[in-house]
């Protein structure tokens, strides 16, 4: 009783494990993770649930953020472009992008107007392969270099609405658009082949963090309160502990719920048993011979699978098939007992019990199952 107590409890608790966390790890990709995973891209969609690890992308690519990292997290960010990391910034609110731009020794310009159209600025194309002459940014901000050498994609001479520049051993590319690829942006075939462009110069299969809106580090988010207790208090890791230990323990025993059961061959039902339940079942329906029947289809089944014979034939024909392939009919008892087993009239319970014992003699002697 109290080995079923404890595994319906850790059932439970497992069970309210597996909900919360699959109800965690629930999330709708947006149009721009989509499209990455289908460029097939490892992406990451940082979130509450799934914080930035730089350590884990090759590429960050922060999308339109509506509240600027903090110094911390701008410093980290950096040190994982210098380390080989690919930054890319695409748009955001003013103070973000000005933060982010200033980071990098940059400008960030307003616009009293709306710049809707871009064009391709240096002579020697950045992307060689697919070559994009305009885009359309719509956008109130262009970046300008202060004192830091950068290359202007998309703009003009003193004023870029693309840009990229080298940092270590990695590389940053800023746009003030985040209209540019967006869902609505990127259905300007510039603005896709843009896109395209910029993605065909990542590794193959690099692996994408990917932040819209909000940017998520470990520090600043939440985790639920469920799997704190759980994972980050001593009580909730010594019931862990022992629900595994438990479940190992159960496992290794090979105990289920209930007593374990003695698997000899002595402990199985014969027919006689299996007829007197049945009989006691059907009693008020008058079904004896349906039970006649079954144990007649289950003794020609056994002798069907031994001789290769059909067990549809009808009684003759089917003993004279057993016959042919050398089925030795001592004193004529396996003829017998088949044609005894064919309907005839109303059966007694005292006929199906003494029906039921021949046949189980009969395999036992001839050794039919084996």
């Amino acid at each position: 009783m109290l080995i079923r107590r404890i595994s319906i409890s850790i059932l439970l608790f497992l069970t309210l494990s597996c909900f919360q966390l699959s109800c965690d790890t629930l999330q709708e990709g947006s149009v721009l993770y989509n499209i990455l995973r289908k460029m097939k891209f490892r992406v990451t969609q940082i979130s509450t649930q799934y914080p930035s690890r730089l350590k884990h992308y090759d590429v960050l690519f922060l999308q339109e953020l509506v509240k600027l990292p903090t110094d911390d997290e701008v410093k980290n960010i950096q040190d994982f472009v210098r380390e080989g990391g690919i930054l890319i910034v695409s748009g955001g609110n003013h103070k973000t992008m000005r933060g982010l731009i200033e980071a990098y020794g940059l400008k960030l310009e307003n616009l009293q107007n709306r710049l809707d159209y871009a064009y391709r600025y240096n002579d020697e194309p950045f992307f060689q392969l697919n070559i994009v002459e305009q885009i359309r940014p719509r956008t109130y901000f262009t970046i300008q270099a202060d004192e830091r050498d950068m290359a202007i994609l998309y703009g003009t001479e003193n004023q870029a609405v693309v840009a990229t520049l080298q940092d270590g051993k990695g590389r940053v590319f800023f746009t003030t658009s985040a209209y540019l690829f967006n869902e609505n942006g990127l259905k300007h075939s510039g603005n896709a082949a843009l896109f395209y462009n910029l993605m065909s110069t990542l590794p193959r299969r690099a692996r994408i963090g990917l932040a819209e809106g909000d940017y998520y580090t470990q520090e600043m988010t939440r985790s639920s309160p469920f799997i704190s207790f759980v994972f980050k208090t001593h009580w909730g890791l010594a019931a862990v502990y022992t629900c595994l230990i438990l479940f190992v323990f159960m496992t290794l025993r090979g105990r289920r719920f209930g007593q374990p059961l003695d698997v000899k061959g002595n402990n199985r039902r014969l027919s006689t048993e299996y007829v007197h339940a049945m009989t006691a079942l059907y009693q008020k329906g008058d079904t004896r011979r349906d039970i006649l029947h079954h144990i007649r289809d289950r003794f020609r089944s056994d002798l069907a699978n031994r001789w290769r014979v059909n067990p549809s034939l009808d009684a003759e024909t089917f003993l004279d098939e057993l016959l042919k392939r050398g089925v030795v009919d001592e004193d004529a008892e396996l003829s017998t007992l088949v044609r005894d087993l064919e309907p005839k009239g109303n059966i007694s319970e005292a006929q199906l019990v003494d029906l039921a014992k021949r046949v189980e003699t009969y395999c036992t002697t001839a050794n039919l199952r084996k």
